[in-house]
């Protein structure tokens, strides 16, 4: 086939794929503000979602790919991934980050999540090396997306509606050793995690065996 030609359709492709990504960004940024959905469930389904569709494409690869018409639907689903995983993941991961930390440790923890994104992406590049075929790399895709939308449900809390200086305060009073009921510590703005913890804390501090003198301690 011409070089031309095949430089001509990649090209195409490459801006196709550009396209539905940057749809997705648009639909981002008009759910991430709406109060039933927030950062931490767009980032939570658009992983799922994003999984789903790549461990759908690694199954049904063969048998997609035996006609042209199929064909299609295989691009379809590929081009589903990229939306959603803009709409999802690839939006949040970077405002997420802006907003959960406290002032004054907010640039070093942005950065350290950053890297981390950044590690992980070489780690894809490396391993993807070591994938047999194209089955492999579909699946290993999905299967990361939904552990990675698995994270995201029971480590993520959620800031939309947090004032910034509601999350310095209670950064304070952790410095501090003071106990905060404030209201970063409601459980819409609790990750899965974080509720756990404070319902074991508040069962602890409920139990007369642990009743003691000056034993107020805090979690968060």
């Amino acid at each position: 086939q011409d070089v031309t030609q095949v430089l001509l359709d990649f090209s195409m492709c490459a801006t196709l794929n550009a396209a539905v990504a940057f749809c997705g960004y648009l639909v981002a940024a008009l759910l991430v503000d709406q109060p039933l959905i927030g950062r931490r469930r767009l980032q939570q389904w658009g992983f799922l979602v994003t999984g789903t569709l790549f461990v759908v494409c690694g199954f049904l690869l063969d048998q997609l790919e035996s006609s042209s018409s199929s064909s299609w639907l295989v691009i379809s689903l590929y081009l589903g991934t990229s939306f959603f995983g803009q709409v999802g993941p690839n939006a949040t991961t970077f405002l997420i980050p802006a907003e959960i930390f406290p002032t004054e440790i907010r640039t070093v923890s942005h950065g350290i999540a950053a890297a981390s994104g950044k590690l992980g992406a070489l780690f894809a590049a490396v391993l993807f090396n070591y994938a047999k075929s194209d089955l492999d790399m579909f699946l290993l895709s999905g299967y990361c997306s939904l552990l990675a939308g698995a994270l995201t449900f029971w480590t993520i809390p959620e800031s939309l509606g947090l004032p910034l200086t509601e999350m310095d305060r209670k950064w304070q009073c952790l410095v501090e050793n003071k106990p905060y009921t404030g209201l970063a510590n409601q459980a819409r703005y609790l990750s899965l995690y974080e509720r756990h913890q404070l319902a074991a804390q508040a069962r602890g501090e409920n139990d007369p065996a642990n009743e003691k003198a000056g034993d107020d301690v805090e979690l968060y």
